[in-house]
């Protein structure tokens, strides 16, 4: 069964406040969101796409993330 897009989000949140503990509550869920409205991050699982986002910000020469239209 796949998770609904708010499960994601509170898997995704979750992930986040325990990468960084500082982000908590509204400020957690809302990044989760930002993170769910990517279509790469959004075909991984909650908690890797955390991973993965946590791991490129912590890279010195910073990707660019690209939204892809909808339509895809």
């Amino acid at each position: 069964m796949q998770a609904t897009p708010q499960d994601w989000c509170d898997r995704c949140a979750r992930r986040i406040v325990e990468i960084d503990p500082e982000l908590q509550g509204y400020g957690a869920l809302r990044l989760a969101r930002d993170v769910y409205e990517f279509e790469r991050t959004r075909a991984m699982r909650p908690e890797e796409a955390a991973d993965f986002v946590a791991a490129e910000m912590r890279r010195e020469d910073l990707p660019r993330f690209e939204r892809r239209t909808r339509s895809r």
